[in-house]
């Protein structure tokens, strides 16, 4: 598919045996700029929470980005810290830590 569209496609996983197929300029971290634009933030004012290759961008773009425990290795990386797995609330976890308020 990408040889077929070229740079018009985003290829994503969101689970190790699935695939997404986007137009290249969608995605997660497209957003949150759009949305962090919108409403005039700043990257140090938005933390993102991720645990797929699809949020990898997502995770880039925020000022914090927060792997979940059960992300794969490539997702952590692109990560500024590690909650707990979503199974064990992480994100709660990370929020009460950290006083997001």
């Amino acid at each position: 598919a990408e040889e077929a569209f070229g740079a018009k496609l985003y290829v994503t996983r969101t689970h190790a045996v699935l695939l997404e197929f986007l137009h290249a300029s969608v995605s997660k971290g497209a957003a949150l700029q759009w949305v962090m634009e919108s409403l005039g933030l700043e990257r140090d004012q938005v933390i993102a929470f991720g645990d797929s290759h699809n949020d990898i961008e997502l995770l880039r773009m925020a000022g914090t980005g927060v792997a979940m425990g059960n992300a794969d290795a490539e997702v952590r990386a692109a990560s500024d810290l590690v909650a707990p797995p979503n199974t064990e609330d992480g994100v709660a976890h990370v929020l009460e830590d950290r006083l997001w308020v």
